[in-house]
């Protein structure tokens, strides 16, 4: 029964973003490839900076960091 309550929140939160997604974008260009990548160039600073941070924090760079500060000191985390 605690499995089954789990995958069905998981399936039902998924599935709430992805139609909030949808409803928030539906009128957004998304023929043009400034349009799709770029967000028609309307991102703040803010919106790509977070980005930017947030893919550099991933698992395998936080890992591999922490394995060189123990090697060779902290002094690595200025980069």
């Amino acid at each position: 029964m605690e499995h089954l309550l789990t995958a069905s929140s998981f399936i039902l939160f998924t599935a709430l973003v992805g139609v909030i997604t949808w409803w928030l974008t539906r009128k957004d260009d998304h023929e043009s490839s400034g349009g799709y990548f770029l967000a028609g160039r309307s991102l703040t600073g803010g919106y790509i900076a977070g980005s930017l941070l947030l893919t550099n924090l991933s698992t395998e760079q936080l890992v591999g960091l922490n394995g060189s500060a123990y090697v060779d000191g902290i002094c690595v985390m200025a980069w």
